[in-house]
């Protein structure tokens, strides 16, 4: 039986688009463009995403949202989908529990690249993103979390090793910047790798050093690989996580 997916969204020619995309390559979509067809489609089919728009009259995207988690109990994943700036539209996914996001902008292909990604029952990875600079942790959270991964960040080795001893918090990836105060990313890794309670975790390295020198430290450290702080291509990085 293919997945399933409800497209929630006020306009009635971009649900249509959207839909027919996705029939396009194999999944069964539905369209409500109100919340009374919402109620219909909840009651006729169980649905494993959900995409709604963000800025619709009778409610807002994230609302609904909010709605379908805590007053339905829907176990869909729940993705939001709008035009307005990726980082508010990243924000907001957050702030409701989404778990991820689409802009518009992106496209209907991507939407529908996103889309299958989603529901095709690969589990959704856990990333601590650890660097001082909180501009950087923002650019990759951002990326991260409209993959549809859980996104945490720390801002020093000792705030990450916090998140990494609970096993509740404990991440699939540490994403690693190498220059930080106090302890360093490579003696970070070192702790990381060293320690058999954290086997499962995946360490690579972010940093604008040059290639030789994070060569040398992923061999030193045993980290799983680097990325260039110059080009951070979220796509490197999911890679890994696939």
């Amino acid at each position: 039986m293919s997945a399933r997916v409800l497209v929630i969204d006020d306009s009635l020619m971009m649900v249509q688009l959207i839909t027919q995309a996705l029939a396009g390559v194999g999944l069964a979509a539905d369209a409500a463009t109100n919340l009374g067809e919402l109620d219909q489609r909840l009651a006729a089919h169980t649905y494993d995403l959900v995409l709604v728009d963000v800025n619709m009259p009778e409610m807002y995207g994230d609302d609904v949202v909010e709605f379908l988690k805590v007053q339905r109990q829907l176990k869909a994943r729940l993705y939001l989908y709008s035009d307005i700036p990726e980082d508010e539209l990243a924000a907001k996914a957050k702030n409701v529990g989404a778990e991820g996001y689409i802009t518009k902008a992106s496209g209907l292909e991507a939407a529908v690249e996103i889309i299958q990604k989603a529901v095709s029952g690969a589990p959704k990875k856990r990333v601590l993103v650890v660097d001082d600079s909180e501009a950087t942790a923002r650019l990759l959270e951002v990326e991260l979390t409209g993959q549809g991964h859980e996104v945490m960040t720390a801002n020093s080795a000792d705030a990450a090793t916090k998140i990494i001893l609970k096993k509740k918090t404990r991440p699939d990836l540490v994403l690693l910047d190498v220059h930080m105060p106090g302890v360093n990313g490579e003696e970070f890794c070192r702790f990381i790798k060293g320690n058999s309670l954290f086997a499962g975790i995946q360490v690579v390295l972010c940093s604008a050093e040059e290639e030789s020198e994070l060569q040398r430290i992923v061999a030193s450290a045993g980290a799983d690989g680097y990325v260039r702080k110059d080009s951070l291509i979220a796509r490197e990085i999911l890679d890994l996580l696939t």
